[in-house]
This record gives C-alpha cells, structure tokens and sequence, in this order.
C-alpha cells in the first residue's frame, strides 16, 4: 500500500514539475520578439544616444540668436602699493624768475591698495553674415540624419531577428516531421517483424528497416541540437539569458497571398533611411558652403553693461555706477584668398555627396529589384514543393496499403517514406525561404516595422 501511495507521489510531483515548467517558459510572438530586440540592442541605444544629442544640439542652434546675459566680478588687493614721492620746490613766475612761493612735498600711490569691478552685461548679435540661420539649419538636417540612422540600424535589427525567428519555427515544424517519420517507421518495422516471424520476409528486410528508423532517430537528435542552438541565438539577440526557455508562437509558417503581385516602384527609394541620410548629406554641404561665406560678411554686434568699479576714471565719487552700451561691427578685408580656397574645398564635398547619392541609388534600386525576383522565385519554389510533397503523400500510402496487401518489398515502402520526409522538409524550407526573402524584400523597401 506504502508502495502504491509513493509511485502516485512521484507521478503527481512530476506532473507539477512539467506544468511549471511549461509555464515558466516564455511564449514569444515575433512582434514581441522584435520589440525585446529593440529594446536590448546596443546599436539601437547608441543611435538614440546620438537622436536626443542632436535634438539638444537643435535647441542650442536656435537660442544662440536670443540676448546673452553675464554677470561679473573681481577684486584685487595690494598689501604695498607703490608709491611716487614729489619733493617740495619753489614755484616760478610767468617769466621763469624765483617767485618765493614754496610749493611742498607730496607722495602719490601708483597703484591702488584695494581694486575690483563688478558688471552685469547683455550682448545681442544683430547681423552675422547668415551665420546663426545656417548653424540652425545644420542642427536641423542633423537631427534628420540621426533620426534616419535610427531608422536604419533598426531595420538591420529586425531583419537580422526575422531570420533567427523563422529559422526556429522551421526547425521545430521540421522535427515535428522526423518525429511522425519516426512514428512510421516503428510501425513499419514491427509489421516487418510479424512478416519475418512467419517467413514472408528474410531478415535483412527487417535490417534494411532498422537502419532507416536509427536515421530517423540520429536525426531528430541533429535537428533538437540545433533547435536548442537557434534559441540560443534568440535569445542573445532579443536580450534574454543564452539558456533562458522559450516558446515561440507560430507554429505553422503563413504565407500572405499578396506577396505575388508585388512589383517595382520609384515609391520604395522615398523610404529606405540609407537615401534620406545621403540626401541629407548633401544639403549639409550645401549649408557649410553658405556658412564659409558667411564668415567674409559684416559681423554686427549691440553689447550694454551696467557696472561698478574702483578707482572709477568716470565717476566724480567711489562706487558709483557706471552704464555704457553700444555696437561693434567687424568687416574681413583682405584674407590673402582664404574665401575662393574654401568656396573650392566645399564645392568637391558637394560634389563629392552627389555622387554618393547616385551610387547608392543605383545600388538600392538593384538591392529592391534582387529582393522582389528571389522573392517570387522562393514563391515558384514553394508551389513546386507542395506538389512534390503531395505527390510523395499519396505514393506512402499507396506504398503502406501494397506492403499490408504483400504485393511490394519492404525497400519500395522505406524508399516512399524517405521521399515523403525529404518532400515535407523541403516544403518547410520552402516556407522559411519565403518569409526570409518576404523580410529582406520588406526591409529593401524601407518597410520593415515592428
């Protein structure tokens, strides 16, 4: 009685043990997938690092044409002032004769025992040559290029997360497809067996059945392997533990419809972050020529102060303040052609960006159209496959039906099952190339989202 009570302990505590196991595990949509990526991914963060650096930098650009308020101070104290001593002497008349007028002595400090100023200054600049509009569109078209850049290390995450995400559900669809060959042969080697026992069959068809099911079980042990190794690399990329136990949602690879009728159009180029960014380059270009004109322009600027200060050479009386304002206009002369020199220097980076531009439109436009053929392609693929792998489904069963009829070999029977496994993986790597060459047409085209 002991003993019975003990066995049912046991099969309730392993029991318990699955089920939390079950639901310790994390079942992972590939939205949710792409989401933890993002929000783990080190490249991500440091393009979002650089975003709000711009952002900051934007604001700065705009407040530099505000007025500028200053206060400051100083003090100096000399413990031993130099000092000039006039000796007395007698004071001459109009003529330059002895007038017998004694003026005396006196001594004078050169220096002040006790110095300081104190101001409060405000400087507004009224003309700058363009300068302070140019820098505010710099810090704009900056904002943009690292808005862009976001935008584009994203889209290299989530392509990168696509691929890892498909390559899971394909292996697991394709161990669910060793695991029924398995179920198979198992069954086709115990009817061999019977046969064998009663003489129908020599023992080699019994071997020959053996070997394919020992195949079949080496290779549900390559394909769990690297189920475990594509989790793995899951489960770095989206930012989990390397061992942390996961489950991922799809289970069967869906195929949209739609993806057949896809095609070519100068839409795509607006969307892809790599153009925007080279665009941006060279309007940046642009503006840094306007900026080095800008310095050979009359540099205008107001300024007033409000200060006190001892010894104070303005004021009858210490510490009495003192108020001044005015205006300071700096006009570059001569500069020995230091304009002409960088007007050329600007006038290659501009240059030298729209080339950049054309190249990589160039490429972008192969890159889309490559995308859209190997995707259409991988459809044809898909189709050819589900042919293959319903024709292989109707030849096993006309094959398991002949074999229990006895009108077939055993080597007929193993050949049909191999094709019928070979057909469904085939298939399921069909449907992840699909969904592969789905993303990369997607992420092409600059439409790879979340």
């Amino acid at each position: 009685m002991n003993n019975i009570i003990s066995k049912i302990s046991m099969v309730l505590l392993f029991g318990l043990l699955m089920i939390f196991k079950i639901s310790a595990q994390e079942v992972l949509t590939l939205q949710q997938c792409k989401r933890k990526a993002v929000d783990h991914n080190q490249k991500v963060k440091s393009a979002l690092s650089d975003l709000k650096s711009s952002e900051a930098s934007l604001k700065l650009s705009k407040r530099s044409m505000l007025p500028v308020l200053d206060l400051s101070s100083s003090y100096t104290y000399l413990s031993d002032p130099n000092q000039m001593i006039v000796p007395g002497y007698e004071l001459p008349t109009v003529d330059g004769d002895p007038s017998g007028v004694y003026s005396p002595g006196s001594t004078t400090d050169l220096a002040y025992e006790n110095s300081y100023t104190a101001s409060i200054g405000m400087s507004l600049p009224i003309y700058m040559g363009g300068k302070l509009r140019y820098a505010n569109t710099l810090s704009s078209l900056s904002l943009a290029l690292a808005e862009d850049n976001v935008d584009l290390t994203k889209s290299e995450l989530l392509l990168d997360v696509e691929t890892k995400y498909w390559s899971l559900v394909s292996l697991r669809e394709q161990k669910g497809v060793v695991e029924k060959s398995i179920e198979l042969l198992t069954d086709v080697l115990k009817e061999v067996r019977n046969r064998y026992e009663t003489g129908v069959v020599t023992k080699n068809e019994v071997l020959k059945t053996q070997v394919e099911l020992n195949n079949s079980k080496l290779s549900l042990i390559e394909i769990s392997n690297n189920l475990e190794l594509a989790k793995m690399s899951l489960n770095q990329r989206i930012g989990n533990g390397i061992l942390s136990s996961i489950q991922i949602q799809d289970s069967i690879i869906f195929i949209p419809e739609k993806l057949s009728s896809i095609s070519f159009s100068e839409n795509h180029l607006r969307n892809r972050p790599e153009l925007k960014m080279l665009n941006n380059q060279v309007e940046v270009s642009k503006v840094e020529k306007k900026l080095v004109n800008a310095d050979y322009k009359p540099q205008i600027v107001s300024y007033a102060n409000y200060l006190s200060q001892n010894p104070n050479h303005y004021m009858e009386q210490e510490n009495e303040f003192t108020f001044n304002a005015g205006v300071s206009v700096s006009v570059p002369v001569f500069h020995w052609g230091e304009k002409r020199l960088k007007n050329v220097q600007n006038k290659m980076a501009i240059q030298k960006a729209e080339l950049n531009l054309d190249e990589s439109t160039e490429l972008i436009v192969l890159e889309i159209r490559q995308a859209i053929f190997r995707l259409k392609e991988s459809l044809v693929k898909l189709n050819f496959t589900e042919t293959s792998m319903e024709q292989a489904n109707e030849n096993l069963k006309l094959e398991t039906n002949r074999l229990m009829e006895g009108v077939t070999t055993t080597r007929d029977l193993l050949d049909a099952q191999l094709q019928w496994q070979e057909s469904h993986a085939d298939y399921i790597n069909a449907k992840t190339e699909v969904k592969t060459n789905e993303a990369k047409y997607y992420k092409a085209i600059g439409d790879l989202k979340i």
